[in-house]
């Protein structure tokens, strides 16, 4: 049986799987996808070899990890959680929050979510706040998600940085203005960001690939093999996250990155 790949995660001294669950479909109230579901697909893929987790603080999906904490070691999993805070004592409460909701006494990553670059330098102030938790013990490592170009370049040069979210899709410049609202590139092109995604990797920090299928793009899930293998080939790409809401999906998925 085909399983994902095992890879270090930047400098962090993580070891996730190459496909990561983006858990975010599971808060949406239409596709009415119970804790105890959720729990039982992310069990699933984890024997297929996802040990990666990702949610969010707005994403409605902690109570859905936490159940499926219950079936495994929690040191065999990487929970990345995020918040859209922007202060400090913020970010201290949604940690807070997020720690008793998931059930657990610590999160692997925890990300500042989809900072723009009108904010980059109270960012890298909370980032250095955050940093400073991580002696404690409830925080592995930092990071941040964006859909700036701006953004990826500034932040490849934060010492406090520990971890990049962002934008990598096989696309080209005009199907991605076609998509905008699925793939919400905030500025510069698809190559710009690569390119800047790249550096973030050469300075040691943790890349991970979002919007790989451009957030149900219908071109890009319709030919969803060659849009996974272009990401999962990129030697500057730690890991991806996909969202899935289904065990089909995830078998799917895994059998493209299992073969990458």
């Amino acid at each position: 049986m085909l399983k994902v790949p095992m890879v270090n995660l930047g400098s962090t001294g993580l070891k996730v799987s190459k496909l990561g669950f983006g858990t975010v479909y599971f808060g949406v109230p239409s596709l009415n996808i119970s804790p105890e579901e959720g729990s039982r697909i992310l069990i699933e893929s984890y024997g297929l070899g996802v040990n990666f987790w990702d949610t969010s603080d707005d994403y409605g999906s902690h109570p859905h990890v936490a159940s499926a904490l219950k079936h495994v070691l929690r040191r065999e999993v990487v929970i990345s959680t995020k918040t859209k805070a922007k202060n400090s004592v913020e970010a201290k409460n949604s940690l807070k929050s997020s720690l008793k909701e998931l059930n657990t006494d610590y999160v692997d990553i925890f990300m500042l979510h989809e900072v723009g670059y009108d904010w980059i330098k109270e960012c890298h102030q909370m980032l250095k706040k955050l940093n400073d938790i991580k002696s404690t013990g409830t925080i592995k490592a930092i990071g941040l998600s964006t859909h700036s170009v701006a953004v990826v370049k500034t932040a490849s040069q934060f010492e406090e940085l520990d971890v990049v979210m962002t934008i990598c899709c096989k696309a080209n410049q005009a199907f991605i203005n076609r998509f905008r609202e699925l793939i919400p590139l905030e500025d510069g092109s698809i190559e710009e960001m690569l390119h800047v995604t790249k550096l973030v990797h050469d300075n040691g920090k943790g890349v991970i690939a979002m919007k790989v299928l451009g957030c149900g793009a219908t071109p890009l899930v319709k030919n969803y093999q060659p849009a996974i293998k272009a990401i999962a080939q990129l030697d500057f790409v730690d890991a991806m996250v996909i969202g899935m809401r289904s065990l089909d999906e995830v078998r799917k998925n895994v059998k493209v990155v299992a073969s990458s």
